[in-house]
Order: structure tokens, then C-alpha cells, then sequence
């Protein structure tokens, strides 16, 4: 019976030895998509029978020092519009996985239609206000905000008479009857991609794949109507690369 018990204790402590640690980096706050995306991420890796070292930073520049910084397995999930803000971008050593497409959009409220003077435009804080001022005109003003929903929060609330969010919050801000969005025909594609360090990206792409296929990334795709790509690690990162392209900040 003691050997028994010995060799249950001893499988135990070789089960949870061998257990592969990962380092996930959330770089955005609660209401937003790069927060909910994290979560997702997370609660799948640990499913999946992960040690997960979960880093709540809630600030994207701080997360892309430490991902750089990092000596570990790490991923942290991040977009093409952050590529030139941030100064970190999509290379063949760190991409694992293109999550979705989609467009932005311009929402207006109804109140602020042919108004006169300057119109104030909410926007993300990491979208550079240079491109931002160049694709929409001069006759704004830019009042960024922390995240998505903090900027669907802002406009509902009066505070701005624009916003350039998702399509998933702009949706939601389409049904409250307040007032319009339309897809934005000048303003770049979102792609939102997964990136990681210190790991074998190809590798680890394989279960990120299938942790975005489950039932709550399912539900969270489908309810803002995504596109998800389907094709190659390569086919993917091309298409990433090509689509930074129209964040490029010209000076």
C-alpha cells in the first residue's frame, strides 16, 4: 500500500514538474478587445494543462518593453495599428497566428450631424494622431481614450460627437438608435494577430489555432462578425505584413 501511494505522490510531482510555463502579457484593460482576447487566451492555455504567468499590465507600451525584455516563453496578442506607434512588429521569429480582420469604422452621433466648427473624434491611445489627422482632415479634434469601450462609453455619454472604433463596438453604438457608423473607406484594416517570444512559434501556433476555434472565441467572433482567415503560417504573416503597411506614420 505505501508503494502505491509513493509512486501516485511521485507521478504527481513529475505531472506538475513537467508542466510547460508560459508567460502571457495582457496589454489591455477591461471593456476592451485586446483584454478579452487575453482572457480568452489564458483561460484556453491553462485547459490546455499550462502553468500560465499571467502579467496584468493594462498599458500596451508597457507590455511591448516587456515582451521585448522578456527571457521567457511569452505571447501577448497585438494588431497591425499598433506596429509604428509601438515599434515592434510582425517578424517570422514572433508571429504565430493572424486571430481576425476587420474594418474600421466611423460612428457619428445623430446630434452632430451638420454641425459647424470643429467635430471632436474619439480614438484609441495607440493610434497615432498624425495618421488619424491625415486620413480624416484637419477640422478635428482628438480626444483618445484607454480602449474600445471606454471610447463607445464616451460617445453614448455625450462627451464626443465621433468615434473611429471596431466593428464590434460600433455595432453595439448602431443599436441604440444615438447614431450611425460607416465602414471607414480610407482609414486601414485591423488584423488581429498573436505573437510570441522565446518559443517556437509554429509550434505553439498549433494549439493557439485551436484555443480561437472553442466555443468562446466562437461566440466572441461570430457576435461582432469577424473575418477569420484561413490559410498557412506563411500565407497569414504576408498578408499581416502587407496590411501594417497602411499604419505606416508619414512624416
Amino acid at each position: 500500500m505505501k508503494k502505491i501511494i509513493v509512486a501516485m505522490v511521485f507521478t504527481l510531482f513529475t505531472t506538475i514538474s513537467l508542466a510547460q510555463t508560459i508567460t502571457i502579457l495582457n496589454n489591455g484593460k477591461a471593456g476592451g478587445s485586446f483584454n478579452a482576447r487575453t482572457q480568452m487566451y489564458k483561460d484556453g492555455l491553462e485547459a490546455s494543462g499550462y502553468e500560465v504567468k499571467y502579467e496584468n499590465v493594462g498599458k500596451i507600451s508597457q507590455a511591448v518593453k516587456l515582451f521585448k525584455q522578456s527571457k521567457e516563453p511569452t505571447i501577448m496578442v497585438y494588431a497591425n495599428n499598433q506596429v509604428y506607434k509601438q515599434d515592434l512588429f510582425h517578424t517570422k521569429k514572433n508571429f504565430i497566428m493572424l486571430e481576425y480582420q476587420q474594418p474600421l469604422y466611423v460612428c457619428t452621433k445623430n446630434e452632430a450631424k451638420g454641425k459647424t466648427g470643429a467635430l471632436t473624434v474619439a480614438h484609441g491611445k495607440g493610434y497615432d494622431p498624425k495618421l488619424l489627422t491625415a486620413l480624416l482632415g484637419d477640422n478635428i479634434v482628438l480626444v483618445p481614450y484607454k480602449n474600445s469601450g471606454a471610447m463607445l462609453k464616451g460617445i453614448l455619454g455625450g462627451d464626443v460627437d465621433m468615434m473611429v472604433n471596431n466593428q464590434g463596438k460600433s455595432f453595439k453604438y448602431m443599436k441604440t438608435g444615438q447614431g450611425t457608423c460607416e465602414v471607414s473607406d480610407v482609414l486601414p484594416i485591423m488584423a488581429a494577430t498573436v505573437i510570441g517570444k522565446n518559443l517556437n512559434v509554429k509550434t505553439i501556433r498549433r494549439l493557439i489555432v485551436n484555443i480561437s476555434n472553442n466555443s468562446a472565441f466562437t461566440e466572441y467572433h461570430t457576435s461582432r462578425k469577424l473575418h477569420r482567415p484561413s490559410g498557412t503560417w506563411m500565407s497569414e504573416y504576408l498578408l499581416v505584413l502587407e496590411l501594417e503597411k497602411g499604419y505606416e506614420i508619414k512624416k
